[in-house]
């Protein structure tokens, strides 16, 4: 049947695939009773034929008789026939496997090594053993999940693609698929290529916990959408059930029960009883000391499931090039845990000979049976030493309310020696400071002194241009720092392009609105009528300038308690290489690019210049008299680094965060210039990158067009540590940065969380196992998904001459025949 139908379907000239079949049908034939009918009219049709026949041509032979009636029956037949619609159908039947979905937990938790230590838990470790872990203490919650994936030759992914397409993924705060190649489940002989596929395996070793947050919801309803188009027979989670972010685990539970997931397997990796750790979670030392000053480094430990013990912390001095560090002192007999979870140490009096950026670390030695862990048992702070303190020279036009409190601020400070130079003062009024002036500098040994000027709200008609020229050199050539702080009633006069101020204005990272300013500071009003608060920006989140407290997030809740401000000179824009750290948001005042830029801060020169549009910062200090100290002096410092840095003067390397988490990006930024000292126009400055003092992979900085001598580069570092970042050594000079790559805050150790595994569980066909081998016994009874559909292509065959012709000649031989018989 097929051979004819194959036969009809190239007189059509219908092209069918060998692996479809052809089917013959009637598109119009009705159903029901109806369908009924037609057959019922097709025997009528052929019986009314035969019976005329017999009546009218009895005088011929049975024979004739029954050919001239066969002849009408095929006419009406066929007539009827192409009424219907007669169809060839290609039929092709597909496949479509059901999908079973694997995630796997790669978050940072995920690195967690657990003890194993309660008696209850005790066959749990046992099971472990039974995979393939010779001591489950020793391995990380990911490295058994690992074990667990690659156990019996991939019996895991093996249950899971038997009747089904596995779908495997690694998750944290996204999705990804698993480097796995899905086994296939058909006996194939020795070399082909199925027995070839039958062999690869499953690549783990890249696959690292270093996710940032654990979003089990996002996973799941991710991994669901990936598989939309297929039925989904099972979902494997293989997690510690430390959720962070996303839905919780009834949402997660009811987003399964809605896809109508028949089993949802569930796995808790790790220990879940109490953890037993101790760690110091933080440590704290001065940011700036003198050489042969003495200071406190502190550290806080904290201890989870101990009873009281003695610990023994260290004190150590660690080498700039990296490896093991010098012990500067030590304290026994720690007592912590029990009724006392918390404790503090401190190393008093500690001394440094040598002036320079030092790091040191606070270690303790963890009990018996806890692993050390180098980011749990220690902390490092950074502490620059020294040689001398910061010689700042604030000038101010008047004693206004932020002058009177920043002068008591810095004077307090015992790294920093400042002098005033109030220019409303009387001629024999004695400046204030610790280290008072009789004139402002006049040559460049006298200015030389200074590392920091602060312009606040200036009179240029009390400044020559010869000290603004001075000053604007020093910043450039020497590297100090520039802090340009404006007022309500000098600034928009110290501004003006025929002002004496013009070179140190020229500095600044703004382009000044003078035709708002003119018109709102004078002619309208001073001030705002209300309050309008500082923004952060994404790049002042993390700026040292702005960096008020150490943590990222409680720094921006602080910017957002902090006062407002009821003035603000007016900005134009900012220059291209500038860095906006704070804006406000007074719509009166906002640009077409967004809100008004408050606090700006760019590299000039040798220098670093930091543009401060208001003078209210003061307050802040009956609210936060820390915050506003510790913003003074971070400013200062911020801007103390460029006379630091001031030998290489052709490149700087900056950051636009010094501390990051791991899992986060860092903005790696250059600022190079050629041999003469302009812009370096190449199109890419290659960093030297290393970790605690070992090399990696070097970070490539493309040049960025619009601004001349600039190189930028998102840079992810893979592992927690201290990082160093050195240009090439054709600049001349040292220009290495810093940064520090801590764990995720959000991802803290602990035993797993059982019950947030449980409710995702408890939607309907979830199952949450104890043990390995309970969840591979599961496997067995995950059914197949897999569907066949039916795709279905009619060709008509009706529609053609021939069948017309077929019918005429049947009716014209009837007809012939007939009137030769005297029929008609």
């Amino acid at each position: 049947m097929q051979g004819l139908l194959r036969w009809l379907a190239s007189l059509k000239g219908i092209e069918v695939d060998p692996a479809e079949e052809l089917q013959l049908e009637l598109a119009a034939w009705p159903t029901g009773g109806l369908a009924l009918l037609v057959l019922l009219g097709f025997i009528a049709a052929a019986v009314m034929v035969c019976s005329v026949y017999r009546r009218d041509a009895q005088g011929l032979t049975q024979g004739r008789r029954w050919f001239l009636a066969a002849l009408r029956c095929f006419a009406v037949i066929a007539a009827i026939t192409i009424l219907l619609e007669p169809n060839l159908v290609a039929v092709k039947r597909e496949e479509r496997p059901g999908h079973a979905i694997m995630l796997l937990d790669v978050s940072q938790s995920m690195g967690h090594k657990d003890a194993y230590r309660r008696e209850a838990v005790r066959p749990l470790a046992d099971a472990w053993r039974e995979l393939g872990i010779a001591d489950p203490v020793m391995a990380t919650r990911l490295d058994l999940a690992k074990a667990l994936i690659s156990h019996d030759d991939h019996a895991l992914t093996r249950s899971l693609s038997s009747g089904n397409a596995a779908m495997l993924y690694s998750f944290s705060s996204a999705v990804e698929p698993l480097p796995l190649a899905v086994a296939a489940t058909v006996d194939s002989p020795e070399g082909s290529p199925q027995q070839e596929e039958n062999q690869q395996r499953a690549e783990l070793s890249s696959i690292d916990p270093k996710g940032q947050y654990s979003n089990i919801g996002g996973a799941v309803r991710a991994a669901i959408e990936r598989s939309r188009q297929a039925a989904i027979a099972a979902v494997v989670i293989l997690s510690d059930g430390r959720r962070n972010v996303g839905p919780q685990g009834p949402e997660i539970a009811r987003l399964l029960g809605q896809r109508k997931v028949p089993h949802t397997l569930i796995l808790g990796i790790g220990d879940p009883s109490e953890t037993q750790t101790i760690e110091v979670t933080r440590a704290e030392a001065p940011d700036k000391v003198f050489q042969g000053e003495p200071f406190r480094v502190r550290a806080h430990l904290a201890s989870q499931g101990y009873r009281s013990m003695a610990v023994v912390a260290r004190l150590l001095r660690m080498p700039r090039d990296g490896g093991e560090g010098t012990v500067v002192a030590t304290k026994q007999d720690l007592v912590i845990g029990g009724d006392q979870p918390e404790a503090m140490v401190e190393f008093n009096r500690i001394t440094s000979n040598d002036a320079g950026a030092f790091t040191y670390r606070v270690e303790i030695e963890p009990p018996e049976g806890e692993p050390l862990k180098p980011l749990r048992h220690g902390k490092e702070v950074f502490v620059e030493v020294l040689d001398q303190k910061t010689r700042v020279l604030l000038v101010a036009g008047g004693p206004s309310h932020e002058y009177r409190f920043v002068v008591n601020a810095l004077k307090r400070d015992k790294t920093i020696e400042l002098s005033c130079w109030l220019q409303s003062a009387d001629a024999d009024f004695p400046q204030d400071g610790n280290q008072s002036i009789d004139a402002l500098p006049i040559d460049q040994k006298e200015m030389d002194e200074f590392d920091v000027l602060i312009h606040m709200d200036p009179n240029p008609e009390k400044l020559n241009a010869e000290f603004s020229e001075l000053a604007a050199k020093h910043v450039v050539e020497n590297g100090a720092g520039l802090w340009w702080i404006c007022g309500d009633k000098f600034t928009l006069n110290a501004l003006r392009s025929s002002a004496s101020t013009r070179a140190l204005a020229s500095l600044l990272p703004i382009v000044p609105d003078m035709e708002t300013a003119d018109r709102d500071i004078y002619d309208l009003a001073r001030a705002f009528p209300k309050a309008w608060p500082p923004e952060l920006t994404s790049e002042g989140a993390a700026h040292p300038a702005t960096r008020l407290l150490e943590s990222k997030d409680e720094n921006v809740i602080r910017w957002q308690q902090v006062p407002g401000v009821h003035f603000a000179f007016p900005v134009l824009r900012t220059k291209p290489a500038a860095q906006e750290l704070v804006s406000h948001g007074n719509p009166q005042q906002s640009l077409p690019s967004g809100p008004m830029p408050l606090i700006v801060t760019q590299f000039v020169g040798a220098g670093r210049v930091l543009f401060v549009g208001t003078d209210e910062v003061y307050r802040w200090r009956p609210l936060f008299p820390d915050d506003y100290n510790r913003y003074w002096v971070k400013g200062i410092r911020y801007l103390y680094q460029g006379r630091l840095n001031a030998g290489n003067t052709r490149l700087r390397v900056f950051l636009d965060e010094e501390t990051i988490e791991l899992g986060e990006t860092v903005k790696v930024m250059v600022d190079a210039k050629d041999a003469e000292y302009q812009p370096y126009m190449g199109d890419a400055i290659e960093l030297r990158a290393e970790r605690d003092g070992q090399e990696l992979p070097s970070v490539q900085l493309q040049s960025i067009t619009a601004i001349p001598g600039r190189f930028e580069a998102y840079w992810r570092p893979e592992d927690p540590g201290m990082y160093r970042l050195t240009p090439p050594p054709d600049f001349g000079g040292s220009a290495a940065t810093s940064l520090r790559v801590q764990p995720a805050a959000t991802e803290k150790e602990g035993p797993i969380n059982k019950e947030e595994l449980a409710s995702i569980a408890a939607v309907s066909g979830g199952e949450l196992f104890e043990t390995p081998q309970d969840l591979l016994a599961a496997l067995e009874r995950v059914p197949s998904m897999t569907t066949i559909d039916v795709f279905r292509t009619p060709y008509a065959i009706w529609d053609t001459w021939v069948t017309i012709m077929l019918i005429l000649l049947a009716l014209t031989t009837e007809w012939w025949l007939r009137k030769r018989h005297n029929l008609l």
